[in-house]
């Protein structure tokens, strides 16, 4: 009943996690742009855009935030799992349940910092120490946010897990949570690879259509 009940906002926070990691990647992009723009007139026509690096340090947060819930749900973590794979199963899962509640106890203490120094920042109208006079809240606000997803996320992995285990369903525990093996990233990456064949193919149909 837990597992059904829990399977729609996991959905859910699935969706807003590939949003948010498009939106990153997007942001990121202009970031990139305007560091290039900047460069290339101060290269050949002595002049600067300002602030393009103050801009691009906040695109980074902002967009390394708002990942973390995506590579959390697609088990992208970088792990030490040399000893890991060698263990049965049911150990494994009780270990990647323990890793991800230590992360979950880690991300609640990071967010509750950050939404006091958001608060400060708003409290102070604090701005940035440039000529851009940025608001800093305004950053502070969006990279918050992406650690609010995250926190969501872990909190919602957590007690789907927590059911799986009381069931003794440690397979799908792993399935969940645990680190993926070499065959599992290959098959992975095939499935992708097929599917954007697919997608291509359906593509060429339609413009020849």
């Amino acid at each position: 009943m837990t597992q059904d009940f829990l399977g729609r906002p996991l959905a859910w926070a699935e969706r807003v996690a590939g949003m948010a990691i498009r939106a990153g990647g997007v942001v990121m992009l202009c970031a990139a742009l305007l560091v290039a723009l900047d460069v290339t007139l101060r290269k050949l026509f002595n002049t600067t855009l300002g602030g393009a690096d103050e801009l691009a340090g906040y695109a980074f947060a902002i967009a390394t935030s708002w990942s973390f819930a995506f590579v959390l749900l697609k088990r992208a973590n970088v792990r030490i799992d040399a000893l890991y794979m060698h263990l049965p199963r049911r150990v494994c899962a009780v270990l990647d349940f323990v890793a991800v509640l230590a992360l979950g106890t880690f991300a609640v203490v990071l967010a509750r910092h950050g939404y006091e120094v958001m608060a400060y920042s708003w409290s102070l109208g604090a701005r940035s120490n440039s000529s851009l006079q940025v608001p800093l809240w305004l950053p502070q606000l969006a990279w918050w946010a992406g650690l609010v997803l995250y926190v969501v996320t872990l909190f919602l992995l957590l007690l789907r897990s927590a059911a799986l285990l009381a069931a003794g369903r440690h397979e799908q525990v792993h399935e969940l949570l645990g680190a993926m093996s070499v065959e599992e990233e290959a098959a992975g990456e095939a499935t992708q690879a097929r599917e954007r064949e697919t997608q291509q193919a359906a593509r060429l149909a339609g413009v020849q259509s």
